[in-house]
């Protein structure tokens, strides 16, 4: 159920993949359950793709297709334990984004040391301003997985030293990848750039409430491309707006797109993006591939996709 207007080759890719040709595709989102259903009828698989909106639990329920295949986040508005409940297969695409993800994590980390959002209105009137090398400063990252050690190898490739905090990181992994252990508080208290790498789980407190992000200094760096709920992002603009933060990267946010009048919208050392730390060509094209080579030959493809349902 993909809309390709966000992303123009993604039809292309799709045809081009095997399989590809005997595929029914929606190229407009559904707006309601109701057309939703109307297009998934008789369908015995339904791709989800990227782009379009969350799918509906009750059009998905009505019309029981054998599965469903997400390249991407599944969304809130489908409930997998529902689906599988009803004998509805659930599956996801896992990781493909990795790569991405990290270089883009690296690729805020330097515009925010150089404090590139400031100079971008100031080139207007030419005045520069001095930013801060990044070899030999401390990275903390906040979650170790495919994204968190791609990120800690790419950081340390420019110099940067690397401290780790997450709940199944130990001594023996984090010293074999170059990196430190540390305890989450003593980790956002020393680092120079704090980088979130976590998931989110619903109904728990934020990782970094209000006393964490007490404990992070007035010259770190905070960046977040993994989900907004890791943030007390009320306590966030409060101390950003206090200048008891270096800056902040955020890719992921309590309201997307932001209100043209938060202030994180204007803070000169506040770099927002509009959540595309995973968007790359490459990224996409194996979302799709995956998705739809396991949708049109399951068996042969099942290690492509994890069943979540």
């Amino acid at each position: 159920m993909p809309d390709f207007r966000g992303y123009p080759g993604l039809c292309g890719i799709v045809r081009g993949c095997p399989g590809g040709t005997a595929v029914r595709l929606g190229t407009e989102p559904c707006t309601n359950s109701v057309q939703l259903a109307e297009r998934i009828r008789g369908a015995d698989t339904v791709l989800q793709f990227f782009a379009a909106p969350p799918l509906d639990t009750g059009a998905l329920l009505a019309e029981r297709p054998r599965r469903v295949v997400v390249a991407g986040p599944l969304g809130a508005a489908a409930d997998p334990a529902a689906l599988g409940r009803a004998g509805i297969e659930v599956y996801d695409t896992p990781g493909l984004a990795a790569d991405s993800v990290a270089e883009f994590t690296l690729t805020l980390l330097l515009m925010l040391s150089r404090r590139v959002p400031a100079a971008v209105g100031a080139a207007l009137d030419w005045r520069p301003s001095a930013g801060r090398e990044t070899a030999g400063k401390l990275l903390g990252l906040v979650g170790w997985g495919r994204i968190g050690s791609r990120v800690a190898a790419l950081a340390r490739g420019i110099g940067m030293r690397v401290a780790a905090w997450s709940p199944h990181l130990d001594e023996e992994a984090a010293h074999a990848a170059g990196v430190r252990a540390m305890p989450l508080d003593a980790l956002l208290a020393e680092a120079d750039v704090v980088s979130l790498h976590l998931r989110a789980v619903p109904g728990t407190a934020p990782v970094l409430d209000a006393r964490r992000l007490a404990l992070l200094g007035p010259h770190t760096l905070l960046i977040n491309t993994a989900r907004a709920a890791l943030i007390d992002m009320g306590e966030l603009r409060r101390r950003l707006a206090a200048d008891l933060l270096g800056g902040v990267a955020l890719d992921v946010l309590d309201a997307e797109p932001l209100p043209a009048a938060d202030p994180l919208r204007h803070h000169p050392r506040a770099l927002v993006t509009p959540h595309m730390a995973w968007m790359t060509d490459e990224a996409v094209t194996r979302f799709v591939s995956d998705a739809l080579a396991f949708a049109t030959a399951p068996k042969t493809a099942a290690g492509l996709v994890r069943r979540i349902a």
